[in-house]
């Protein structure tokens, strides 16, 4: 936008004189004045939408975070009024006609602590939730909710997230979980390729863990363990990582069945 400086200075540019430089100048800042109060209301019409959505996010947020606050303050208590009833070898019987185990009625059952954000690794974890829920007798569709009570943090907070027919189905919390923390086919495969040992972990307990990675990544990329499928999966995993970053990341995303597929989709990227 040209400034009243720089008017003036092409009326002189242009060698307007008397009443014609007048009325050119007087035109010019008439256009300049209109056009900074325009701009100017728009600038102020974009910050009141920004501030608007601003505001409609962190209400947004605050009423994500009672709602969530307020089921899991309603799931602790049922998952404390089913541990009581377990502990004490109390048979339940659930909606769809299925009961609480109470074989070992004097066993005392343990209590499942929080899941903890940072520190417990969320695999491990929901497969201890889901053992104990299967020796319990716990109803399938129950693991939902009895899982919720039990997260924080970021698993909550993805928990949140879902819709709530979603939220209702374990596996699809599972599958959403195990995303949010990158416990994926390709996270495994990248946590085999690139871990170190921990401070303090032995030799042993290092090997273990890579081999607990490989045998993730394998199961998840839901090949067959036979020496073929195996030689698939690693030899396409070396050609990937000595592509350049795009067609490997094409190529991962496409998810193709076979070597033979994988080369001419790299020849055609």
């Amino acid at each position: 936008m040209a400034t009243m400086g720089e008017i003036v200075k092409k009326a002189d540019l242009l060698r307007y004189r008397g009443e014609k430089r007048e009325e050119y100048l007087k035109q010019e800042f008439k256009l300049l004045a209109e056009r900074q109060a325009r701009e100017k209301k728009e600038e102020a019409e974009r910050q009141e939408k920004k501030e608007e959505a601003e505001r409609q996010e962190r209400k947004e947020a605050a009423d994500r975070k009672e709602r969530l606050e307020l089921e899991k303050m309603k799931l602790d208590a049922e998952m404390k009024l089913l541990q009581a009833k377990i502990e004490a070898g109390i048979i339940k019987n659930e909606p769809d006609g299925s009961s609480a185990r109470s074989s070992d009625a004097g066993a005392k059952r343990p209590k499942l602590p929080n899941f903890q954000d940072g520190r417990d690794d969320l695999d491990i974890w929901l497969t201890r939730l889901e053992r104990f829920a299967e020796s319990n007798g716990w109803s399938r569709e129950k693991w939902s909710s009895s899982l919720c009570a039990l997260l924080t943090g970021r698993a909550l907070d993805c928990y949140g997230r879902l819709s709530v027919e979603q939220a209702k189905d374990y596996e699809k919390v599972k599958e959403a979980l195990m995303k949010r923390y990158d416990l994926t086919e390709d996270g495994y495969r990248r946590k085999f390729r690139t871990c170190k040992p921990a401070e303090g972990e032995s030799s042993d307990m290092f090997i273990a863990r890579i081999v607990t990675y490989l045998d993730r990544w394998i199961e998840l990329s839901k090949m067959d363990k036979s020496y073929e499928k195996l030689k698939d999966l690693i030899v396409r995993e070396q050609f990937m990582n000595a592509c350049p970053e795009d067609l490997a990341t094409s190529l991962r995303e496409k998810d193709l069945p076979t070597l033979e597929r994988v080369a001419k989709e790299a020849d055609c990227f």
